[in-house]
């Protein structure tokens, strides 16, 4: 079961539910209400975007991660995506939004 880790807390997020979720945070002044929302995690103060990146999940188990032209970036175990380049992603891969830190596990 492929989920994401927030590191200093307990808290997943389970990505087996639907093939596309939207990374970021709600603001309900914009409506911008993201399928994983990091706002009660601290995500403005981490320089997280409303909508920050996109994980898909394609057959076979595989994921991809893709940076949705966010303002603080999206990287992947230090490498910095290219906006709206996708990326594969494996097991223990450590995805940084801005400030914020979270681990993919599959």
């Amino acid at each position: 079961m492929a989920r994401l880790e927030l590191e200093g807390t307990r808290k997943a997020f389970d990505l087996e539910d639907k093939a596309e979720y939207t990374l970021g945070r709600a603001d309900p002044a914009t409506r911008s209400f993201p399928d994983i929302d990091l706002a009660p995690f601290g995500a403005l103060d981490a320089g997280v975007s409303r909508r920050h990146a996109k994980i898909t999940r394609l057959g076979g188990g595989r994921y991809y991660i893709m940076d949705l032209a966010s303002t603080n970036y999206t990287h992947v175990n230090g490498e910095r995506l290219e906006a709206f380049e996708p990326r594969p992603l494996a097991d223990g891969d450590e995805i940084h939004m801005g400030t914020m830190k979270l681990v993919f596990r599959a």
